[in-house]
């Protein structure tokens, strides 16, 4: 059984994909939000929706700092 798990987040990377599955359904769903009523959109609104969407960025950098310290 433990083979298993550790060949689900070792060979197969799920941690990684799983985080990259989040934070895409993360920003997706917060920028439906924001977009569904345009006439309310505050500044509070826009900086809260732009540290989300940043937050891609970062999840995006630690999978490819990840790959390359397999290389």
């Amino acid at each position: 059984m433990m083979s298993f798990f550790e060949r689900l987040f070792n060979q197969y990377k799920l941690v990684r994909r799983l985080l990259m599955l989040w934070a895409v359904l993360l920003i997706t769903y917060v920028v439906v939000r924001v977009f569904d009523d345009i006439i309310l959109i505050s500044a509070a609104t826009v900086s809260a929706l732009g540290i989300v969407v940043g937050l891609l960025a970062s999840v995006i950098s630690f999978y490819m700092w990840s790959r390359n310290e397999e290389k």
